[in-house]
């Protein structure tokens, strides 16, 4: 059998500002503090390896041996670009990153291999290490004709996380103590006597349960308020109450419900989720030696058999994608909440200069509490898992996109977490969302519906667009 692929687009490279703005769409992400090897491969193609920058201590010929082993199957042509990426590369020099950029040169030409240019990449300016004295802007990178290419053909890279903005890392950090309380609440019902994990009453529910408490209503009603205003998606997650976000975390970090979810973005039917949850939920008391109140129902058993399938990438699908990275942009603000509240990304003095740099020079806590009055509970375990299960969660999304490096990489920020909070057992013994999503990549890395463009994930460029299609 002789199997035809679709003709490619053709990018072309004119300039080294198209090879940089390339890069990102290459890699899944824009780089930072890291190193991009660019090797033109045969077929007029091209390889992108990202490895960490080498260090003075770094032994050039090790790592001249360990690149020749990683490339000792790849059909390059023998020549790379080196780009070192550093927030450090400032307008006054870049001393540091020439000096990771002579190790690279040597250890390539430990390799074997030719190097063609030499650059650094920072937050303002890029240099040709060829002219070290002259530092270009990277707006020259951005708007690369290339750039805007990769971009309309549904580019798979994604922004930095908002978490790494100065524009919300402040309210972030002001955001966690509250919301780490709601949770807290929900969890031990001190606050509101209504369960958080209520279930779904009725045989087949036509609609989602009705009931605002429900972790599902939750989320439905998060992935359509970012749907309705996808240019401000974050102020619109930010803009839910305290307990709706404490919601949404109880969601992803309760092993059936996080199935339920992964099945609602994959179907785009919040409905079918709540009837597979029904039948998920019998299923565990039945396993369990229990009996269930209420026998489920045929159609809530097969919703359940979908769901287990869907979530392991084996179901006939494709995804719902808009529905999917709706709920992936929610996740995202979550993680930034949850990593304020377990293991803030900057020192107080950090977060405030942030917060008067966004509101232009005013304090814009002038008329709140005091971030040190507002200091979360002590007990960080149990916060621990729980932004470890949104972070997995994220990690699944990605695997679905038929990103596995980037699922990988995000697996191993959630190691640490899981690690330091495992006094806390799952209610199924065995499960953790990071121990699923590593199985299940380990099982299938890659979705069949990935290799198809047609079935393949569009790109973040394919839901911005869609806010047009809303209006």
């Amino acid at each position: 059998m002789t199997v035809s692929h679709e003709a490619a687009d053709t990018v072309r490279i004119r300039s080294t500002e198209d090879l940089l703005a390339l890069v990102p769409h290459q890699v899944g992400r824009q780089p930072r503090n890291t190193s991009v090897l660019f090797f033109p491969v045969a077929g007029a193609s091209a390889l992108c390896l990202s490895m960490n920058s080498p260090t003075e201590d770094t032994d050039p010929y090790e790592l001249g041996a360990e690149l020749a082993e990683v490339l000792a199957r790849v059909r390059h042509c023998g020549e790379v670009v080196v780009t070192v990426y550093s927030d450090h590369a400032l307008e006054g020099g870049v001393d540091r990153e020439a000096v990771a950029a002579a190790r690279w040169e040597c250890a390539v030409e430990r390799a074997g291999l030719t190097v063609l240019r030499t650059l650094v990449v920072g937050p303002q300016h890029w240099w040709d290490l060829a002219e070290p004295d002259r530092a270009l802007p990277v707006e020259l990178i951005r708007d690369s004709a290339v750039n805007a290419q990769m971009i309309a053909l549904g580019s798979a890279a994604e922004p930095d996380a908002p978490e790494h903005d100065p524009r919300w890392r402040h309210r972030f950090a002001r955001r966690a103590p509250d919301v780490t309380r709601a949770w807290e609440r929900l969890r031990t019902d001190d606050g509101d006597p209504a369960p958080a994990r209520t279930t779904v009453p009725g045989p087949t529910p036509p609609t989602i349960d009705p009931d605002p408490r429900h972790p599902l209503t939750a989320w439905h009603r998060a992935v359509r308020c970012v749907q309705a205003d996808r240019q401000h998606w974050v102020d619109a997650v930010l803009g839910l109450s305290d307990g709706h976000l404490a919601l949404l975390i109880e969601g992803v970090h309760d092993d059936l419900v996080r199935d339920a979810l992964l099945y609602a973005w994959l179907s785009g039917s919040t409905a079918r989720a709540a009837a597979a949850l029904a039948g998920l939920r019998a299923a565990m008391v039945r396993l369990g030696g229990g009996t269930a109140g209420s026998e489920p129902s045929e159609d809530e058993i097969d919703e359940a058999l979908r769901c287990v399938v869907a979530v392991a990438g084996e179901w006939d699908g494709p995804p719902d994608w808009d529905t999917l990275d709706s709920a992936y942009r929610v996740l995202q603000v979550l993680d930034g909440i949850l990593g304020a509240g377990c293991d803030p990304l900057a020192d107080p003095a950090e977060v405030a200069a942030g917060s008067r740099e966004a509101a232009g020079g005013r304090d814009p806590s002038s008329d709140q509490e005091p971030l040190a009055a507002r200091e979360p509970s002590s007990d960080r375990q149990p916060l621990t898992t729980a932004a470890a299960s949104v972070v997995a969660t994220l990690a699944q999304l990605e695997v679905y996109r038929g990103r596995a490096h980037t699922a990988s990489r995000l697996l191993a920020r959630c190691a640490d977490r899981e690690g330091a909070a495992g006094s806390e057992r799952s209610v199924m013994p065995g499960r953790s969302a990071a121990a699923d999503v590593a199985h299940r990549l380990r099982r299938q890395p890659t979705p069949w519906w990935c290799v198809d463009r047609r079935t393949a994930w569009p790109g973040r460029g394919a839901w911005e667009r869609g806010a047009s299609d809303q209006r």
